[in-house]
């Protein structure tokens, strides 16, 4: 069971907020792999191990590409690793684009991580009270996609099963065809369904969150955190140079460890129940 998404929904979603900004915004190898290990180990827990292989099989080879890609285009720094038609490749493109390829294998898995951990009810919860008919939008926008796809692989399926061809662009309009139809009448089907229920008119708000003191504790633990990993980051601590020769500025051991504890604060909370909930079984 994952503990972490027990917490109130805004403690979650501050908790993915930060963690994404930081890793967008730094952008240095040390926090990407920190927050890259981070998210495949938790994607373990949360998505499984099925789950986890697939998101990482899409996530990891993005390092590589990103790597190979900017040493081709890269014109700067200066350890040149081989020349091709006269054009230099050299080791600092090459490691700035493996730094940008672990911030975008980190963020894919987090954004993995945000829906399965915070689906549409609860970004409902968060934001239902400041702006009700947007996030009622946005909502249904986002169940929607996923109900798309299933129902287009049921619709090739279904083509498959007729015995019909299901390759080439003729097969592919019609079953698209079929698609947009279905969803029309969905679509309809729903606004009515929410009109029957009194969506039009005034209504009462209600949530079956509620904010605890384990949540509020969990908050000012993230807060403090990504507070303290903002002032690191503008301090300059773990600065790469990749023009001219590549170079490291400003190490300290504290910017990796206080990262990786905001980072695995989610696992953490996990096996501290597990362990809490062992204790107790074993006291019966």
């Amino acid at each position: 069971m994952d503990r972490f998404s027990k917490f109130h929904p805004a403690v979650c979603l501050l908790f993915f907020v930060f963690v994404m900004l930081v890793t967008a915004l730094a952008a240095d190898p040390v926090r990407c792999a920190v927050s890259l290990a981070a998210a495949a180990l938790w994607s373990f827990r949360v998505l499984g191990a099925r789950g986890a292989a697939k998101r990482l099989a899409f996530a990891l080879p993005v390092v590589p590409l990103a790597a190979v890609f900017n040493m081709l285009f890269g014109r700067y720094g200066e350890t040149r690793l081989f020349s091709l038609f006269g054009a230099p490749f050299t080791l600092e493109a090459l490691a700035a684009g493996a730094a940008t390829g672990l911030m975008l294998a980190a963020l894919i898995l987090w954004f993995a991580l945000y829906s399965a951990v915070l689906p549409s009810e609860k970004f409902t919860a968060v934001f239902g009270r400041f702006a009700p008919g947007t996030v009622l939008t946005l909502s249904c926008a986002l169940g929607f996609l996923p109900q798309m796809a299933q129902t287009a692989r049921l619709i090739k399926e279904a083509q498959q099963g007729l015995g019909e061809p299901v390759s080439g662009l003729k097969n592919t309009a019609k079953r698209f065809s079929a698609l947009v139809g279905i969803s029309l009448e969905n679509s309809v089907q729903t606004a009515d369904a929410m009109l029957a229920r009194g969506f039009k008119g005034a209504r009462r708000r209600y949530s079956p969150y509620r904010f605890r003191s384990a949540d509020c504790a969990a908050l000012v633990f993230i807060i403090a955190l990504f507070a303290a990993q903002l002032a690191l980051m503008l301090s300059g601590t773990y600065d790469f140079k990749y023009s001219g020769a590549l170079a490291l500025k400003n190490t300290d051991a504290a910017t990796p460890v206080l990262w990786a504890a905001l980072c695995l604060f989610p696992l953490a909370v996990d096996v501290w129940e597990d362990a809490k909930w062992r204790l107790l079984r074993s006291k019966i």
